[in-house]
């Protein structure tokens, strides 16, 4: 291997131990309450290697959102490719249900997030990661419908949007051992289900 590529490597595994260790620290702290010698305690290096890779905490921030909305939509693409025949709600259910550690983690993360940029509104906006976010969810319910035999009634980012709302409104009720809540999320689904798409040729 050379030097180039060896240089390349060990920078980008010292990225992912600074976002898994950012991950932990977010979670427990805050991000208002969170200090980079927090991080790089959390990671075992110096504030030298959090330099060397961002230039500032929100920077951070956003990558670590992004790493781990990638991996809750790669992990859900796995579920749904694991559902044998026409999936159902029941089916649907099961996957959300899944689901649900991977999504508590990215609820606190965006949550902290929007409560930065409601403090700080001048920053710009995390937008990309969110499209690209949106782009990918409302594929994987079309994929969804499409296997049921219906399709959407709205726009893809309109339908991914209702998903997401309500799905980590549920994720925060849960944990906060709202247990009705799980009840009106299966509504919200059956409704997405049947009430905002139609059988396909309609």
């Amino acid at each position: 291997m050379s030097e180039t590529n060896m240089s390349l490597r060990k920078r980008v595994n010292t990225r992912a131990r600074l976002v898994e260790a950012a991950t932990v620290v977010f979670a427990e702290k805050g991000f208002a309450g969170a200090r980079i010698d927090d991080v790089v305690h959390q990671a075992g290096f110096t504030r030298g290697a959090f330099y060397s890779n961002y230039s500032s905490m929100q920077e951070l921030l956003r990558e670590v959102i992004a790493a781990h909305a990638a991996t809750l939509l790669q992990h859900a693409e796995i579920a749904l490719g694991s559902i044998e025949g026409t999936p159902d709600v029941d089916a649907i259910m099961e996957l959300l249900d899944a689901l649900r550690p991977e999504s508590r983690t990215l609820y606190i993360l965006t949550a902290e997030y929007r409560l930065y940029r409601l403090r700080h509104p001048e920053e710009g906006a995390f937008q990309e990661a969110r499209r690209e976010f949106g782009r990918t969810l409302a594929k994987l319910v079309s994929t969804v419908l499409l296997r049921m035999g219906r399709k959407s009634t709205l726009s893809d980012d309109t339908l991914a949007d209702v998903v997401a709302v309500f799905y980590l409104d549920s994720i925060a009720s849960h944990y906060l051992e709202r247990e009705d809540d799980a009840g009106l999320l299966r509504q919200v689904v059956e409704a997405i289900v049947l009430g905002l798409s139609e059988p396909i040729g309609q």
